[in-house]
């Protein structure tokens, strides 16, 4: 089905699989405009020969579908079919990245039917398609589905999907969640009516954007406690009632609370007489106000934003959310002489895992463009540098706001993020350069400084000079182990990719000049240091993996050192000549892959009525899981997605038809986030170089597209016809075909 006329008829007949299905829609007054758009969508793509409604319901009275296509292909509800959505419909794309799919093409054709929203698939999800607006929903779900997927047959279709609905599912009285409560509290400035109506709408805002899932019913709803409080409950959907069951209900609070923190010190509203707290409490929920309350009131050394109860800060750290939290707590007494323990954010993780802030990313002085460096330049140094847009100098912007308050890190490391996914290195350095300013040991941006001088160290112009930026990033890493309370697997990992840098770029530098580094022809003692940094990495990254509660980072990148070492020691001419690729043969790879899997606990032999491989890929399921629930940010998904792919087609231990499909819809995921992010002018950090590197959006897909090229070139043409269980491990004298190294 490639014809756009074959696309354009088979998304009309998913909207209206039958006549009666037509009657129903163009006989409502309601849906008359909708009816219009759809007739000359018709016409327009030569379905029916004259506008009208007639020549519209003649056509799909005869080309209606079978009964049997009215129906899912297997029993299930509308939940069920989000959660399965990679196999049903070879698509690896988040809710959110599929609604945009789905609206882009609403809006192409230009057809009347309601936009799709997160929100709204979220009620389906919970409440039957009983309203005109939820059923037309489901008809532009449909009509996305036959225009962009009806080669997997004609039973996702608005019929098939209303069914899915129709039970709905029981409106679950959840009675454990998470309490996320925001207090504005006066220390001087009146707080009015206004304020508290851009907090609350500022709250909306983001939940329906961004946290859609939990939008349905009571739950998601933004409520007044009091004038000033407002609060939101996500509740623990999980029937297990221990700390991990939380780990969707609290990564979405988190993200709000971080979220809010940034654009209320963005806001017009937001000077020092007016304080914005956040608490954060899990449990059962007619308990929580007893806890919440207090910790949104108390008085904590330096003020700090974010505040979590005791039970809620377990949860965050067994679901390895990334969030920095103070070691030492306040306690406090409760009316009732009950002790509570305060713990509060000192920073989070939002390099990776913490989405952008909307107004950072139009931001004048943060954009991609020359003007912009020019605007940050002029800001940040006015006596020496003269703004080319003296207007834009004239106007606030992110910056001016960061320079008033340089205390607030939260707002200057999400700058500094800004400009880092922007390739401006050196801008984003000159933030942090602010923040340590004020606290030398700040964990998260001494990290990004490091990370910066590794990027640098990769862009760097020669071999010496690369080798100084590196050498810059090993006296942050050193300064951190030394100084900061406390280190976490993100940087372990962040270290120990310096050290893959740098035996990377000198293997592609050595390569280059085939054994020779800008004229120096000492192929040994270059080899020595690719080998000696490859140690030191692997080293750090069980570092990573001992500090860590799941270690899923650090475990792909130690797969990737082991791999990337055995393939060296295979083959020395790898050293010296360009045209060989970084692979070789089966054993070589498999032999440290199956080490450290045994190391890990992956292979268990005390539990053989399990098989191997079934156990194994049970383990990469629920890491990815536990990976992607940790992230909201998109530009760091593309990523996960290709690194999750390198697991299956690399990392499994018997490469199958199955691994193969996996990979390949991870991949196209990986690109189609890729592109939307491309879209906001954002780049991607990416690893499918082996190390990691920001690149652009482009860069990034032309990598992925290599690697979909060489997967079904090794599979087959016909490989998505074909069993997942059909075996296509390479002779033991063939090369693997390594996705991890392929870009290299």
């Amino acid at each position: 089905m490639d014809s756009k006329k074959e696309r354009s008829i088979s998304a009309l007949l998913a909207a209206f699989p039958t006549h009666e299905n037509f009657l129903a829609f163009a006989q409502n007054s309601e849906n008359a405009k909708a009816l219009k758009s759809l007739i000359l969508f018709a016409e327009n793509n030569e379905i029916i020969p004259a506008a009208g409604a007639g020549a519209l319901e003649r056509f799909i009275q005869e080309n209606a579908l079978q009964r049997e296509d009215l129906k899912p292909p297997t029993p299930m509800n509308f939940s069920d079919f989000f959660d399965q959505k990679e196999t049903l419909l070879e698509l690896n794309l988040s809710v959110r990245a599929l609604t945009e799919r789905m609206n882009a093409l609403l809006d192409q054709y230009e057809l009347d039917l309601p936009r799709v929203s997160n929100s709204m698939l979220s009620r389906l999800k919970k409440e039957k398609a009983d309203t005109l607006h939820k059923q037309n929903v489901l008809r532009s779900l449909a009509f996305w589905l036959g225009h962009e997927r009806g080669r997997l047959g004609a039973h996702w279709n608005f019929e098939t999907l209303v069914e899915l609905c129709r039970g709905g599912m029981t409106q679950a009285e959840h009675k454990e969640g998470v309490r996320i409560g925001f207090a504005l509290y006066s220390r001087g400035d009146v707080i009015d009516h206004e304020i508290v109506g851009w907090l609350k709408n500022e709250l909306k805002g983001y939940i329906q954007q961004s946290i859609g899932r939990f939008a349905y019913g009571r739950w998601g709803k933004v409520r007044s406690h009091d004038i000033t409080t407002l609060y939101v409950d996500f509740p623990k959907e999980e029937a297990a009632s221990n700390p991990s069951a939380y780990r969707q209900c609290l990564r979405s609070a988190l993200s709000l609370a971080h979220q809010m923190a940034i654009r209320w010190a963005l806001s017009r509203h937001y000077t020092q007489n007016r304080f914005l707290s956040i608490g954060i409490s899990a449990g059962a929920f007619d308990g929580l106000d007893n806890y919440l309350l207090p910790i949104l009131s108390a008085k904590l050394p330096g003020d700090p934003a974010i505040r979590l109860t005791d039970f809620a800060r377990q949860c965050a750290l067994i679901n390895d959310i990334r969030a920095l939290l103070f070691p030492a707590p306040t306690e406090i007494t409760l009316f009732n002489n009950e002790s509570l323990t305060i713990w509060w954010v000192m920073g989070v993780w939002s390099t990776l895992y913490f989405d952008f802030v909307p107004d950072l990313l139009v931001d004048k002085a943060l954009g991609a463009d020359s003007e912009s460096a020019a605007l940050f330049t002029a800001t940040l140094y006015p006596s020496i540098i003269q703004a080319r847009d003296r207007d834009a100098k004239d106007q606030p912007n992110a910056l001016t706001t960061f320079l008033r308050y340089p205390h607030n890190s939260l707002l200057g490391l999400e700058i500094a993020k800004t400009l880092y996914y922007r390739r401006r290195f050196w801008d984003a350095n000159e933030i942090l350069r602010i923040i340590l300013s004020l606290d030398p040991t700040h964990l998260n941006a001494r990290t990004l400084r490091m990370i910066l001088f590794r990027n640098l160290a990769v862009e760097a112009p020669s071999h010496s000079i690369a080798e100084g930026m590196f050498e810059q990033a090993y006296l942050e890493a050193g300064f951190i182990k030394r100084n900061c309370q406390y280190l976490t697997e993100d940087f372990y990992c962040e270290q120990a990719v310096i050290f893959l840098a740098q035996a990377m770029l000198t293997l592609r530098r050595l390569r280059a000049g085939r054994g020779a580094i800008e004229g120096e022809y000492n192929t040994e003692h270059f080899k020595r240091k690719i080998y000696a940094a490859l140690d030191k990495a692997e080293s750090v990254f069980w570092k990573g993996v001992t500090i860590s509660p799941t270690g899923i980072r650090a475990v792909y990148l130690l797969n990737s050192v082991k791999v990337i070492r055995n393939v060296l020691k295979h083959d020395d001419s790898l050293f010296t000549t360009p045209e060989k690729p970084l692979d070789c043969a089966p054993q070589a790879v498999r032999k440290p892959i199956h080490e450290v899997q045994w190391q890990l606990g992956y292979l268990r032999e005390d539990l053989p009525q399990i098989p191997e491989n079934e156990m194994i890929g049970a383990i990469f399921d629920m890491n990815t899981r536990i990976h992607d629930d940790s992230i909201s940010l998109q530009a760091y998904r593309p990523t996960t997605y290709f690194c999750t792919a390198a697991v299956w087609w690399d990392l499994y231990p018997t490469r199958t038809i199955g691994c193969a499909k996996r990979a390949v819809r991870l991949l196209e995921g990986a690109a189609e986030l890729a592109r939307e992010m491309e879209a906001k002018g954002v780049c991607i950090y990416a690893f499918t170089r082996t190390y990691g590197e920001m690149i652009s959006a482009q860069e990034f897909i032309s990598h992925i597209d290599r690697m979909l090229d060489m997967i079904r070139k090794t599979a087959g043409s016909d490989f998505a016809q074909r069993p997942d269980s059909e075996v296509i491990e390479p002779d033991d004298d063939q090369p693997m075909n390594l996705l991890m190294t392929l870009n290299f």
